[in-house]
């Protein structure tokens, strides 16, 4: 059995899920790791995919020892006079590696453990070791530079993951880091001496409360502790300098009354730490024999906590591809591209989620600098070039007649699925008083769809065009195939068949509607899928609805981002 031997720059989440992984399915791995563990880092709370990913490599039992915080839920009082919301994540366990719930970490506690179990398996780990160089010049190996101390050695592997964080040596090396101009934020954050102070259904949940010059974090954690964090723009660090860290974030904490009721006058047990310049992507993600993974690749900002699960899913699906790779060297192109695609898409779909959110609340808070600038309103928004997402978007509204102003909507449909049903947080507060709102916003979007009286296919062609999926359970790289036109618009959420691709041919071809498509779906296997199915084909562009009076039907789907529901994509 062909086997790769793999350097991994960096010993937290991403290179340890990587090494773990790659262990799995067979390679040598060794991981270099410029602290020594345990040491501190931000990032503490996760979300239920990270939960499948680490549940699938055999890390439950040591987990579940930790006794960690666990977190049902995110809880958003978002928005000035507006009610609180919490995005629930029940989900329905539809397979075992469906979770309903995350984690609150402390991470170097967190980190320890993952590291710890990759040497235990037999993962070659060296703390204490930077990397200062990687030479990446030759086709058939990678050359790395280490400092294990006063000297520097070399060493060779066929493959190297970057999962260094932010200052991850490929990247500064290649000079591919591109930062983002919408998220021009910096944080300050402490921890407080807090015990929770619900025991109902929001016990455990993080919580993120607008006020005038930005937001906060609120993270309950095992010990009574509370991480309190204030994402501020990037213009306050005059204020910092001149005032002092520690002064600047209890002044402008207190700014916040949401989140002073929240603390009642709990004890700052920490030192005030601020980091900044963290949102930024870069040109490629992997090429030749190098994949960029977690913090090394890109970050868009803590709203909803996709840090830990993105460098997890990443460092999968690094560790896959080169398995393919190893496998099968003729496809080497093509993984390439793969794993390029479905990291950038899943970066780009939180930089939508979050950017929509933030659209959202700049409508209803006081006018301030930060909220200003966290506002889209316009169809040539500079800082938004570079985003395929916007670009759809733009393009969208101008055939449809919907406008930009609009695009707070896509938020506000999620909060209102998650509204709580009294303006204040109250500990009567119960995840079944949410059902009601589900099941409107259901009804409502089935009847929507099924006003669809004829749903027109973009181009003549339906097209089976080549894919790759992670096996769920193996991490093996596999082919597979997504529904495609002829102008290569595609939708790869799901693995699709010759005789679902002669469905959609024929309605390419007939332009029936919305219940004949499920019908003849349904008489294919696909009836359970099918709903999502059409509303992912319109999302995508492939796929567009009439009624009987030919007007166009717009659909507003649920926003969506990986790493929580039953659609984890590792």
């Amino acid at each position: 059995m062909a086997r790769s031997t793999v350097a991994i720059i960096g010993g937290g989440p991403a290179g340890c899920v990587a090494g773990l992984t790659l262990h799995k399915l067979g390679h040598d791995v060794t991981i270099y790791e410029r602290n020594r563990f345990p040491r501190y880092r931000i990032g503490e709370s996760l979300l239920p995919g990270t939960m499948s990913i680490l549940n699938r490599l055999g890390l439950q039992e040591k987990i579940d020892a930790e006794d960690f915080v666990k977190k049902p839920s995110a809880t958003f009082l978002w928005g000035q006079d507006q009610a609180p919301w919490t995005f629930s994540f029940a989900a329905p366990k539809v397979a075992p590696w469906v979770f309903d719930h995350a984690i609150q970490v402390k991470r170097e506690v967190f980190d320890k453990l993952l590291l710890d179990e990759a040497r235990n398996r037999g993962i070659v780990v060296h703390e204490e070791t930077p990397v200062t160089g990687v030479d990446l010049s030759r086709p058939d190996r990678v050359l790395l530079t280490i400092r294990p101390g006063e000297q520097t050695s070399q060493v060779e592997s066929d493959f190297v993951i970057d999962a260094g964080g932010s200052g991850g040596p490929i990247v500064r090396q290649l000079g591919v880091r591109r930062y983002d101009e919408f998220y021009k934020n910096f944080a300050v954050w402490s921890y407080f001496k807090r015990k929770d102070p619900f025991e109902g259904d929001l016990k455990g949940t993080t919580y993120s409360i607008t006020f005038e010059d930005g937001w906060v974090w609120m993270i309950p954690m095992k010990g009574d502790l509370y991480s309190v964090g204030l994402v501020v723009d990037r213009s306050k660090s005059a204020e910092v300098r001149q005032a002092g860290a520690d002064t600047f974030y209890r002044s402008t904490l207190a700014k916040c009354a949401k989140a002073v009721d929240l603390l009642a006058g709990a004890e700052m047990v920490d030192e005030v730490r601020i980091v900044h310049d963290w949102s930024y992507d870069t040109e490629v993600f992997s090429a030749d024999r190098f994949f960029l993974c977690g913090d090394a690749a890109c970050f868009t900002d803590p709203l909803f906590s996709q840090g830990v699960h993105l460098a997890s899913q990443s460092a999968v699906c690094a560790a896959s591809a080169i398995d393919r790779i190893t496998h099968h060297q003729d496809e080497t192109d093509a993984v390439h591209a793969w794993y390029n695609r479905t990291y950038r898409e899943a970066y780009e779909q939180y930089h939508e989620f979050l950017a929509s959110f933030y659209t959202f609340a700049s409508f209803t808070e006081p006018d301030s600098e930060f909220w200003r600038k966290r506002r889209i309103t316009e169809s040539d928004d500079e800082r938004l070039s570079r985003k395929k997402w916007f670009e759809k978007l733009a393009h969208d509204g101008q055939e449809s007649g919907v406008t930009l102003t609009g695009f707070r909507d896509r938020a506000s449909t999620m909060i209102s699925i998650g509204r709580h049903q009294r303006q204040q947080l109250s500990d009567e507060f119960t995840e079944a008083e949410l059902n009601a709102a589900r099941v409107r916003w259901i009804s409502d979007l089935t009847a929507r769809l099924n006003s669809i009286t004829r749903l027109r296919w973009t181009g003549s062609k339906v097209i089976l065009k080549p894919h790759y999926r992670v096996e769920p359970m193996s991490f093996r790289l596999g082919p597979g195939a997504i529904l495609s036109n002829e102008d290569d618009l595609d939708m790869n959420q799901y693995s699709m068949d010759e005789v679902t691709r002669q469905v959609f041919q024929d309605l390419a071809e007939e332009e029936f509607g919305y219940k004949t498509l499920v019908k003849r779906l349904g008489a294919v296997g696909r009836q359970e899928l099918s709903t999502q199915l059409v509303l992912r084909l319109m999302e995508a562009g492939l796929l567009t609805g009439y009624d009987s009076d030919g007007g166009r039907v717009t659909v507003q789907g649920r926003l969506h981002f990986g790493g929580v529901g039953v659609e984890y994509e590792v």
